[in-house]
């Protein structure tokens, strides 16, 4: 294969898998959790929300999306690791969009915004961080207090 084939090859693999690896990143956050509570102004879930069994071996979730009634938008929770969770409202802060979170960070489909997993804007039209909200847990629950 010489050079000009490679590079051809290569863009079309590239052009194909692409959108495919985001269709499908996007297919899997679409569903909220629903197994949580409200109950005055706190979230509590449980941590084993994060876990999932894929080929007889337990992986964890980089997030997890619920949507409390009592809110108008979703929340993202992101597992660092054991001993740190982050939460935040997945509504762009640019002009209220809802974000779509990826295990990387948080985008806008309007207008492009991008989030790190702290909250904080690292590409624009969004000049403001995200809003997050104080989390504790313990041994099994996560309580995030809004």
């Amino acid at each position: 294969m010489n050079r000009r084939s490679f590079i051809k090859s290569s863009c079309k693999t590239c052009i194909t898998v692409l959108p495919i690896y985001w269709l499908v990143q996007a297919c899997q956050i679409t569903k909220p959790i629903t197994n949580f509570q409200f109950i005055q102004g706190k979230i509590t879930l449980k941590k084993n929300e994060f876990l999932v069994q894929k080929n007889n071996q337990t992986i964890y979730k980089k997030f997890i999306v619920i949507k409390p009634e009592q809110i108008d938008f979703p929340i993202v929770i992101y597992r660092v690791n054991e001993q740190q969770f982050n939460a935040y409202s997945l509504k762009c802060t640019h002009q209220g969009c809802e974000l779509t979170p990826y295990d990387i960070a948080m985008v806008c489909p309007c207008h492009g915004a991008e989030f790190n997993l702290k909250g904080e804007v690292t590409s624009g039209p969004a000049e403001t961080d995200l809003q997050s909200y104080p989390i504790i847990f313990d041994n099994e629950n996560i309580y995030i207090q809004l």
